[in-house]
């Protein structure tokens, strides 16, 4: 599949609904259908109703069901015009704007949308970090007055990353919301969770609650910052700089986030950030992911409580 990169690229690759519907089929089943059901590989087509049905058990699937397209009222050129834009814009795009450049009906069948796709781009557990891997972590949201300085949070959110550290540039990104900085309940679930352990070195600040790390088997280069806060960019770079381009990217882009679901902006951020090279691929990378997650109803995102 070609990756459109500009509007009449997009329109020429997408001009109806047919070409989209072939397209998501050809991104959910790129080896020919697989019946959801028993896994066979023949089905037949039945054209009024848009359906796959299988040779052998019978059982009819649609090329959206099972996925963020799941029982969707909107047409799916508009959620190719909304995949379009997450890809294209480098800094995201916001349920308003979505709103506006496709016409939708409603702020909240765009928000929607927005963080259905957002659904599909978590890091895949296999895809661990491996070599000198810095960790540290910051807080996300407004000024908060009676915060007592240091790691105390009253109201805002605890963002936590972990990011590969190479000779000229950072490698891949990890990012998720926690609920504390205790070490057993919040750091080292993040941790482990993250790196290889057999591969990785993790480089953290004096934190205390980073001494625990080799208890864990974990290979651990503490450095200590000292009294000289500016010296904490010089031990952990690219943290720093992940954390100052989040918190422009999510001032800039949705004039803040609500906690409840920073966790899937956090995803798309870290998503982009691993394909910064690869922009012109997003695309199809995430029609691919959105063809494959699983479905995302309106109903469990409001339901959803804060980290």
């Amino acid at each position: 599949m070609g990756f459109p990169a500009a509007l009449q690229e997009f329109q020429a690759a997408f001009p109806d609904e047919q070409a989209c519907w072939e397209a998501l089929r050809r991104a959910r089943w790129p080896k020919g259908f697989v019946c959801p059901r028993c896994g066979h590989a023949v089905s037949s087509w039945i054209a009024t109703r848009r359906l796959e049905q299988c040779c052998r058990c019978r059982y009819q699937c649609s090329v959206t069901a099972g996925t963020v397209f799941h029982r969707t009222r909107v047409p799916l050129l508009t959620w190719f015009w909304a995949i379009f834009f997450v890809a294209r814009h480098t800094k995201g795009i916001s349920a308003l704007q979505l709103q506006r450049d496709t016409g939708l009906g409603s702020y909240r069948t765009a928000w929607t949308m927005l963080h259905r796709l957002r659904s599909a781009l978590r890091y895949r557990p296999e895809a661990r970090l491996a070599g000198l891997v810095e960790v540290d972590e910051t807080y996300v949201g407004g000024h908060e007055r009676g915060r007592r300085g240091g790691r105390e949070v009253l109201h805002k959110s605890i963002v936590a990353v972990a990011v590969e550290q190479r000779a000229h540039s950072a490698g891949r990104a990890r990012l998720s919301v926690l609920k504390g900085v205790r070490f057993e309940q919040d750091l080292s679930p993040f941790i482990r969770a993250g790196i290889d352990l057999r591969r990785a070195t993790v480089r953290t600040d004096g934190f205390a609650a980073y001494l625990a790390l080799p208890a864990q088997g974990i290979r651990h280069d503490r450095k200590v910052q000292g009294s000289d806060r500016a010296h904490s960019s010089k031990i952990l770079p690219w943290s720093h700089t992940l954390f100052g381009n989040l918190k422009t990217w999510l001032r800039g882009t949705f004039h803040g986030v609500s906690a409840k679901h920073l966790s899937r902006y956090l995803d798309e951020f870290a998503y982009r950030f691993d394909r910064r090279w690869r922009e012109g691929e997003l695309f199809g990378f995430v029609l691919k992911r959105a063809a494959n997650a699983q479905p995302l109803p309106y109903h469990r995102l409001v339901a959803e409580t804060a980290a």
